[in-house]
């Protein structure tokens, strides 16, 4: 006997409703996309090196770190653009310690294989970033930013070290940014008070003085990367800078450090560039919210979120949904939910323990 019509849709709804109460099962489960996360820390404690732990993009939900590489001080990395190569600084206290190490990187199962490591002759390398071919690190102790070529199998070659140098003051270059729609490179100098334009060799194109106490740590281009964005560390100022002409011009500085902590970390824009975030140490540790002006790129600060202890270094998910914050004395990776319409931050109860993480980055 064949099923009449009634039957047949009556039958066709039942599986529909339940393929929708297996939808949202899933999405409860947390379905979403696992992305590995790759997790530098300072190794003075209990951490050993670098640690790689999965991120679900739908409920924001890390699991426990687990150790891929032993090193020492890796509390920066860069990926090379294929994700072959894994480049993390040694942040060693004098030159004998401190390095630059190559790892060969299998992004499928987080797998690194080291190839070689070289001094950067500069001590207390902070920042390791990749252009044109050539690896360049900030020494933060040493006062100088190193070049090394890399190589076609990843390794690198010798280091050369540049000192910056300005009458009557100590050097400490703190980061060194790429700026992929130019030919420059900008270097942020903390203890210059400097932020410094370089061209692929080396060579300085313009000086730029800040206000003396500053404290340049870190900066962020803008979307069109016709502006940059420079974090102040001692002052826990935002100094934002026309870069589109022969020197940068300044254009705004506005507090993110509002209770004189003095010790400013980390800068980043939104992914679609509408909002701005800077992460603030030492006193009301937490990350300040700006929204950012389509046309003029000003920034107005909109709001203010409490962290862990130590928020030094931080990341946004590739969907903007997500902040993810290292902090450092807290011991912990610390998940914060965006709103992309506001771009307002709320605490989440996701976390992940580890002792001293400094640094995060997406490992695919």
């Amino acid at each position: 006997m064949r099923p009449t019509l009634r039957y047949r849709l009556l039958v066709a709804t039942l599986a529909l409703a339940l393929c929708g109460v297996s939808v949202v099962c899933q999405a409860r489960q947390g379905n979403g996309k696992r992305l590995p996360m790759l997790i530098g820390t300072y190794t003075a404690k209990e951490s050993q090196g670098i640690y790689r732990c999965y991120f679900d993009t739908s409920t924001g939900e890390l699991s426990q770190p687990q150790l891929i590489a032993e090193v020492d001080n890796p509390s920066f990395m860069a990926l090379s653009d294929d994700r072959r190569f894994l480049y993390a600084v040694s942040e060693g206290g004098n030159n004998l310690s401190s390095a630059l190490n190559a790892f060969r990187y299998n992004a499928e199962s987080g797998e690194l294989e080291l190839i070689n490591r070289q001094p950067t002759f500069g001590a207390s390398p902070c920042y390791v970033a990749l252009a044109d071919g050539k690896a360049l690190t900030a020494n933060y102790t040493g006062g100088s930013f190193s070049i090394m070529g890399i190589n076609t199998d990843g390794s690198l070659a010798a280091a050369t070290a540049h000192p910056v140098k300005e009458e009557g003051r100590r050097s400490h270059v703190h980061g060194i940014f790429p700026q992929t729609k130019s030919e420059s490179i900008y270097i942020t100098d903390l203890g210059c008070d400097l932020l410094l334009q370089i061209d692929h060799a080396g060579n300085i194109i313009s000086r730029t003085s800040l206000k003396r106490g500053s404290g340049p740590r870190h900066l962020t281009f803008s979307k069109r990367g016709d502006k940059a964005y420079v974090l102040n560390e001692l002052s826990g100022t935002v100094c934002l800078f026309d870069i589109s002409g022969e020197k940068p011009r300044l254009l705004q500085e506005i507090a993110s450090d509002s209770v004189g902590g003095g010790g400013s970390a980390d800068i980043h824009l939104s992914p679609d560039g509408k909002y701005l975030y800077a992460s603030n140490r030492l006193k009301e540790d937490g990350i300040s919210i700006f929204s950012v002006d389509k046309r003029s790129g000003l920034l107005e600060k909109i709001g203010y979120i409490n962290t862990g202890i130590h928020p030094r270094n931080f990341t946004l998910s590739p969907d903007g949904k997500f902040i993810i914050v290292a902090e450092r004395d807290s011991n912990r990776i610390e998940v914060f939910s965006r709103d992309k319409r506001t771009g307002l931050l709320t605490a989440t109860p996701h976390k992940a323990e580890l002792s001293m993480p400094v640094f995060v980055m997406w490992g695919e």
